[in-house]
């Protein structure tokens, strides 16, 4: 039997170069990219002064924190945007515990403690506290108490950085 040369498969070898595949690299950069920004931008400003307010002026040197937004305007006591209190209420007390407040900040501090357990994200017991700058002192005082004893002793207040 004779042999048919064209029945021999030939290989074709290539000539050794290697060839960069630009489409999944230019996705991982975007990707990464896109992680940066996110995490550079929450090191921001994280607290947005309420406009109801005017911000007493201090030369401290702290950034805020992310913690539970309080805000203490002329009218109203106001937990995470939800009216918790009225001032004229709060005034009139004899107690140094604002009752209304104590209950809502023991049910955030009830929840965070729940998602420490469940997800082990820590509960520091901060809160921010905006204040007018003409509150009276013993309503902040009050709120402070009220704050100290519900679980959230580590309180910042917020206020306008003076530049110069």
């Amino acid at each position: 039997m004779a042999f048919v040369p064209s029945r021999i498969k030939r290989h074709i070898t290539g000539t050794g170069e290697v060839k960069l595949n630009l489409t999944s690299m230019m996705d991982m950069f975007t990707i990464i990219l896109v992680f940066l920004l996110k995490v550079y931008s929450s090191n921001g400003q994280m607290i947005q002064p309420s406009h109801d307010l005017t911000l007493p002026n201090s030369s401290v040197q702290k950034h805020a924190e992310q913690a539970l937004n309080l805000k203490v305007s002329k009218e109203w006591v106001v937990l995470n945007d939800k009216p918790v209190a009225k001032i004229a209420d709060v005034v009139a007390m004899r107690s140094l515990i604002i009752p209304q407040l104590a209950r809502v900040l023991k049910k955030y501090a009830t929840e965070a403690q729940k998602m420490e357990e469940l997800y082990g994200t820590p509960f520091t017991g901060k809160v921010v506290i905006q204040g007018d700058k003409d509150l009276p002192y013993k309503v902040l005082v009050k709120i402070m108490a009220t704050c100290g004893r519900s679980e959230y002793p580590n309180m910042r207040l917020l206020v306008y950085q003076n530049h110069g």
